[in-house]
Parts: C-alpha cells; sequence; structure tokens
C-alpha cells in the first residue's frame, strides 16, 4: 500500500464559534441546513460533516499537501508531493458536503441522474471547509480556494490577516479600499518577474525565483510542523498593492500571435468549441460517467460533436461514442480520479505499463474490482503526466549555446494549448493568468564524456506570456462599465467572459472586474502551469445549475478555475512524448489516430449486396417467429462497463 507521509500544521485561526448581536453562533451550517427530512414533494437538500476517513476528505487533504510540498518543500522533499497528506485540517476547520437530491421516482418527479462523479444519484455534492474566524459565510469552496490562507498559516510568523491573499482575507470586492493600507506598510517595491527580453537571455522565473520571498521548509513527516518566517511570493506583491499607481509608467500589453490553422482559429473564438481534439476528458455514459479521449470533433446541425474513445486496458477497447451535448463532458482537471478498484492495485503504487493485466483478468492477483475501470484511472494518470509541443516555428540558439526551439501548441497532460490563449498559474495568488505568446524548450549545449560520447542534454520547457490578476472595482455607474484598461489586448474569449461577469455584479454590487497586467513578457516553466483557461460564463453553468453558478459570480466567486484540480496532483512527473497518441499508450486501440479540423467524419460505405440463395423458409409460425427475434439488439454493448464505474463510486 502507498505510503504517505503526514504534515502536521501547527497553527490555526479557524474557530467553531463566532459572536454575533445576539450572542456565539455556530461556525458551520445551521440545524435547519443539517435537517435531512425530505420536504412534501420528497426533495432533500442538507450538509452533513465529512469524517477524516471519507474519500473527500482525504482527497482535499491529500492535495492541500501536495501543495504546499511544492511551495515550500526542500528540494529533497519534492519527490514527496504526491505521497504527503495533511494529517487533519487546521485545528477548529471542517469539512461538509452539500447534498441536494431530487424526489423519488414515481411520485411525480423526473427520474433523476447523478450530476458529478461522485455518483449515489444526488443532483449536487459539493464540500465546503468552515472555520474562517469571519464566520459561515466566509467558507471555503475548494483545495485551491483554501490553500493561499493554509500557505499563509504555515508562512507567516506575525500572523497578519492582511498579508493572507485567500479571496476571503482579500476579497476582490474591497480591493480598491485596501491600497491605501498597504501602500503604508509596503517599504520596499513589490518584486515583479523577470521579463522576458529576447532569446539571448537565460530562463527567467519557475520555483528558484521565489526563494527570496518564500522560505523552503524541510517538513519531517513524524513531527509537527512549525511556522516559519515569509513574505509573499512575487505575484502576491502585485495583488496587494496598486503597481499601477507605483510605477511610473503602466505596462504595456504584449502583442497576440495570429492563429495559424482552422482549428486555433476555432479555439480562439468564444462559444465555439470548449472542447479539443487529444483531450484526455470525462464523458457520461448513461448511468455512470467514464475517462475517454477526443479523437475527433465537428459541428453538424448547429450541434457541437465530439468523438470519444474510452480509456481500458491493451488487452480489450470499448468502442468509440458520439457525444453531442458538451453538458455531458468535463474538462479531466474538473474532477478527481478515484481510488482504484482491486485490492491488488489499490495496495500498490503501480503505472499503468507496469501493471500485468491479463493476471488481473484472469484473477492471478485475487478477486473483485473492475479491471477495465482501474485501467482507464490508471491511463489518465499516465497522460496527465505527459507533455507533447506540437508545430515546430523556428530554432535559435543563444550566446551561451543553449537551443531554444519554439512552437505553436503544446499537448500539456490532458489539454491542449495554442500560443495566443491564457493559461491557469500555479504562482501568483493562485487564480492568476497568463496570456501565452511563445512556447518553447530550452536545451544546453552538447556536451560529452571522457570517452568522448556525447551525453544526454536536459530540456526544459517554458511558456513566455503576459502576467494578468483580476480585480474588481467599484463603478461610478451600475448601469455602465467603466473603460478598462488594456482591454483591447486581451483575446476574445477573456473579453467575452469579462463581459458576462460584469453584467451580473455591476447591478448586484456596483463593482466590475478587470485583468490587471502585472508583468509583461514573463517566462515560466511548464511545471508551474495549472492547466488551461476555461471561460466561467461557458464551463460553470455545465458543472452546476445556471441559476446556482449566476449566484457564485454575485458572491465574488466567478472563476471557474478555482474549482479545479492543477496538472500533476495526480502524477508527479512530466515526460516529453514526441507525438500525441503515443502519450494514450495502450489505453487505446492500436491504430488510435486524433483528427484535427472540425470536418465532419465521412458516411460509411455501403454494404455490398449478397447475391447469395437464401433457402425458402418453412415450417410453422413459430419457427419464423424465432428467425426474426431482435429483442435486445439495441442493448448498449457497454452497460457492463458503466455498471462498473457506477459501483466504483467515483469520489470528488
Amino acid at each position: 500500500m502507498t505510503r504517505f507521509y503526514p504534515l502536521h500544521i501547527a497553527r490555526s485561526d479557524g474557530k467553531t464559534e463566532i459572536p454575533t448581536r445576539t450572542g456565539k453562533q455556530q461556525n458551520g451550517p445551521t440545524k435547519e441546513q443539517l435537517d435531512r427530512t425530505p420536504d412534501a414533494k420528497g426533495m432533500q437538500d442538507y450538509y452533513r460533516e465529512l469524517g477524516p476517513q471519507e474519500v473527500k476528505h482525504m482527497d482535499w487533504r491529500r492535495k492541500l499537501a501536495g501543495m504546499l510540498m511544492r511551495e515550500i518543500g526542500s528540494p529533497q522533499d519534492k519527490d514527496k508531493a504526491t505521497t504527503s497528506i495533511l494529517y487533519e485540517f487546521p485545528e477548529n476547520y471542517r469539512l461538509y458536503e452539500h447534498i441536494k437530491s431530487s424526489g423519488p421516482v414515481g411520485e411525480g418527479n423526473r427520474s433523476h441522474r447523478s450530476k458529478n462523479h461522485s455518483g449515489g444519484g444526488h443532483d449536487r455534492q459539493d464540500a465546503y471547509l468552515y472555520g474562517h474566524p469571519m464566520g459561515p459565510r466566509k467558507r471555503f469552496r475548494s483545495p485551491a480556494d483554501f490553500f493561499p490562507h493554509l500557505l499563509w498559516l504555515t508562512t507567516d510568523k506575525d500572523g497578519d490577516q492582511d498579508n493572507c491573499s485567500c479571496k476571503i482575507c482579500c476579497p476582490e470586492e474591497i480591493e480598491g479600499d485596501k491600497t491605501a493600507k498597504d501602500k503604508e506598510k509596503a517599504s520596499t517595491p513589490a518584486p515583479s518577474i523577470k521579463k522576458e527580453e529576447g532569446s539571448t537571455k537565460s530562463p527567467a522565473i519557475g520555483k528558484a525565483a521565489l526563494s527570496e520571498n518564500v522560505r523552503r521548509m524541510s517538513i519531517n513527516p513524524s513531527q509537527p510542523t512549525t511556522s516559519k518566517p515569509s513574505t509573499p511570493n512575487p505575484l502576491d506583491g502585485h495583488i496587494r498593492t496598486n503597481s499601477l499607481a507605483q510605477r511610473v509608467t503602466a505596462p504595456t500589453p504584449s502583442p497576440l500571435p495570429q492563429p495559424r490553422s482552422r482549428d486555433q482559429q476555432f479555439d480562439a473564438e468564444y462559444n465555439r468549441f470548449i472542447f479539443r481534439s487529444g483531450e484526455l476528458v470525462w464523458h457520461n455514459r448513461g448511468s455512470a460517467w467514464g475517462l475517454g479521449v477526443i479523437i475527433r470533433r465537428w459541428m453538424q446541425t448547429e450541434l457541437r460533436n465530439y468523438l470519444i474513445q474510452p480509456l481500458s486496458h491493451p488487452l480489450q477497447h470499448p468502442h468509440t461514442s458520439i457525444i453531442d451535448q458538451e453538458s455531458l463532458l468535463r474538462p479531466w482537471l474538473a474532477w478527481s480520479a478515484p481510488p482504484c478498484t482491486t485490492p491488488y492495485l489499490l495496495s500498490r503504487s503501480l503505472l499503468y505499463q507496469q501493471v500485468d493485466w491479463h493476471g488481473l483478468l484472469t484473477e492471478k492477483y485475487g478477486h473483485g474490482g473492475d479491471v477495465e475501470v482501474d485501467a482507464s484511472i490508471l491511463g489518465a494518470k499516465a497522460i496527465d503526466g505527459t507533455y507533447t509541443p506540437f508545430e515546430l516555428l523556428r530554432t535559435s540558439v543563444t550566446q551561451n549555446g543553449f537551443e531554444e526551439r519554439y512552437f505553436n501548441g503544446m499537448y500539456l497532460g490532458a489539454e491542449k494549448i495554442w500560443a495566443g490563449e491564457p493559461v491557469r498559474l500555479r504562482i501568483g495568488s493562485g487564480s492568476d493568468i497568463m496570456i501565452v505568446t511563445a512556447i518553447l524548450e530550452r536545451r544546453q549545449p552538447q556536451t560529452t564524456s571522457s570517452s568522448a560520447v556525447p551525453l544526454p542534454t536536459p530540456t526544459v520547457a517554458y511558456f513566455v506570456g503576459d502576467v494578468y490578476t483580476f480585480i474588481s472595482r467599484t463603478s461610478p455607474s451600475r448601469t455602465q462599465v467603466p473603460d478598462i484598461p488594456n482591454f483591447s489586448a486581451l483575446p476574445l474569449r477573456v473579453r467575452e467572459d469579462l463581459r458576462w461577469r460584469n453584467s451580473l455584479t455591476l447591478p448586484a454590487l456596483g463593482s466590475y472586474g478587470l485583468w490587471n497586467l502585472v508583468s509583461p513578457q514573463a517566462r515560466v516553466e511548464i511545471t508551474d502551469i495549472k492547466g488551461r483557461w476555461y471561460e466561467s460564463s461557458m464551463l460553470a453553468p455545465i458543472l452546476q445549475p445556471d441559476s446556482d453558478c449566476r449566484a457564485e459570480v454575485v458572491r465574488g466567486n466567478g472563476d471557474v478555475g478555482t474549482w479545479m484540480n492543477s496538472r500533476g496532483d495526480s502524477s508527479n512527473a512530466l515526460n516529453r512524448i514526441d507525438q500525441r497518441v503515443s502519450a494514450f499508450g495502450g489505453a487505446v486501440p492500436h491504430g488510435t489516430n486524433v483528427v484535427d479540423g472540425i470536418d465532419p467524419p465521412p458516411p460509411p460505405p455501403p454494404q455490398p449486396l449478397q447475391q447469395q440463395h437464401q433457402p425458402a423458409l418453412s415450417g410453422d409460425v413459430a419457427m419464423l417467429d424465432d428467425y426474426l427475434n431482435l429483442d435486445g439488439i439495441d442493448a448498449d454493448p457497454l452497460s457492463g462497463f458503466a455498471q462498473g464505474f457506477g459501483n466504483a463510486g467515483w469520489g470528488n
């Protein structure tokens, strides 16, 4: 069984009760919210506290520990990022699950289908972390949401809440009001990301540049972790101070590279395709969700069609399926993969290519579980640990002899990313984005050993682009958004999504949001890329009901990226693969191709007529009925696989 290293958080600001005008109040769901009694229509809407041994509780603690190890762990502890777990949440922080279920079938209610991968037949099963001293309304909705606060708890020796960059301690709505206070406290200019001035410059940021601002801690799993002094990282400095006011001149946004293909053009447009060919996704299989790769997409009668190849083991592969509703798809990073179902794989840390699939199928290693489900889980994790640059544009050599190769795009883990579009960043506030202007690989000069044999040259991949952070401002009018700096320099998808968000916050709050340029032409290693940036206006209504996602925007939780995972959360390695199909390995059939473009597939060739003489049918009518018995011909051949997913209990 995989050994996990427990991390102990020695400091907490959590409260189980908060003072109010009428006395003390529980810092969690109310008694009414905890009541599981169905209403007159059989609807259930309640909260329940999750125990430390439940999958979702452990998943939160594992993700938070992994992010903490990557951010402040010592170099020798980096390999423990995927095998660390918080021993418990900081004191007085508690995780609750919000469950909504439709009424029972057969009482006038529609047959409800699970809308998330957790199964269980519930319409919603969201998790919230309570305990923030500002009260139960200030709760964290995801590990990524809570991580800035956890980082502050573990690194700020003074415990000054003004140093915390989480959305609760530093809400977007009051950012403008805090500027004056922050400027008084700032004794030195905010550190900035190194600027990319040309191919002759050495690699810039990544984790190394943060070492002066975030002290790395060597975390001993056997002892409680103690708080260490630290100051915010470079991008936090830009967020917590008004960088535009501190500079003599505002930074200038970089020109966007132009699309070079139809695929890239379509992906740059708003409200086209959410998903892309070659991407790993969750797909709805009727009674459960599965994992597969998109091998083709096309438009037909205004419908966006996707051809999905489900993942499996090398000995048997399910047939492809066509999905014509994007609501039946999810990005890989939208959900967390569950643990394997077979006891043998559950007790071992094996990679997809290390598994004896034939032995599992023949029950050589014991009984129980679903081999096909487990193969899809391990296959997806293997894909998540790969990257494949494509469309080489040019090659240059620096003065120091480094070779730099520039590409138009890259498959990074599960996703396809183009130059000219936004990506989510690990560094900074946790919700910063980069508008990518260049994708490159940098290779060290060739060296030889003492025997004159050329040695392998390390290669590092980078994204170069402008870094933006989202901030809110109070508007003098609730009917018109003021002019936004650099608005026209943003990609079309970002601009249209911002219009949507402001259309909700302006009339409700009197505030509007903007993407503030904090560092032009920064160079970031791909290990610091969370993944693609998705329009909240398009993806949020798929992940939750439209009315709920609009309410979240008004409450200041409008960025769907904060609800999602990051690439690498399920795997620590990142291997370069020359061809995208090769990253799928044996999880897809041999000869599988990823088709570019948006043209529909050609119709199947007509079947030649059989000119064979059939014997005349004779006999009684019963024999004729048996001959024409078509019962079951339309049965789903994958129903067993789908049922296996449902039985596996896909946990968040």
